[in-house]
């Protein structure tokens, strides 16, 4: 039992160096623009090519959990296609879906509205993030923290 517990611990710090390389660059990009920080670290994917739901599928299914009531599961559809907007740089998309994901939200979503106030300036950060393919930010996070 012990040593399993140790491997998820490994796991677990792998996990942590990422998001703290992802973060760092993050922080960087967004020069102090605190607001869109926190908002970008909410809503970005850590390596978008996991996510294998097309685009227009979400959407499709969004729409029709918004037309059967369900505004829960509405709203996670459309902040994922927003998210996967701000992947591919389209800045009227993500104003579309995160405007959507706000509308089906029944609590204030800050992030959101963050987003689709500052859709160009959250675009090209993310482009930025980007660029640097994920095997090499898990590179450094190798060398920020080796596993044992």
């Amino acid at each position: 039992m012990r040593f399993r517990k140790e491997k998820v611990q490994v796991e677990s710090s792998h996990g942590e160096a990422l998001a703290a390389i992802g973060s760092m660059r993050l922080h960087e990009l967004t020069s102090g623009d605190e607001e869109l920080y926190q908002a970008l670290s909410r809503l970005m994917f850590l390596d978008p090519a996991k996510i294998k739901t097309p685009l227009e599928s979400l959407v499709s299914e969004a729409q029709d959990f918004e037309n059967k009531g369900d505004k829960l599961r509405a709203e996670l559809d459309y902040r994922i296609a927003g998210s996967i907007a701000l992947y591919k740089g389209d800045a009227d998309g993500l104003k579309t879906y995160f405007s959507k994901a706000s509308a089906m939200s029944r609590d204030p979503r800050p992030e959101y509205d963050t987003l689709i106030k500052k859709s160009t300036q959250a675009v090209n950060v993310a482009k930025k993030f980007y660029e640097i393919p994920i095997e090499i930010r898990t590179s450094e996070a190798q060398t920020v923290n080796p596993s044992p």
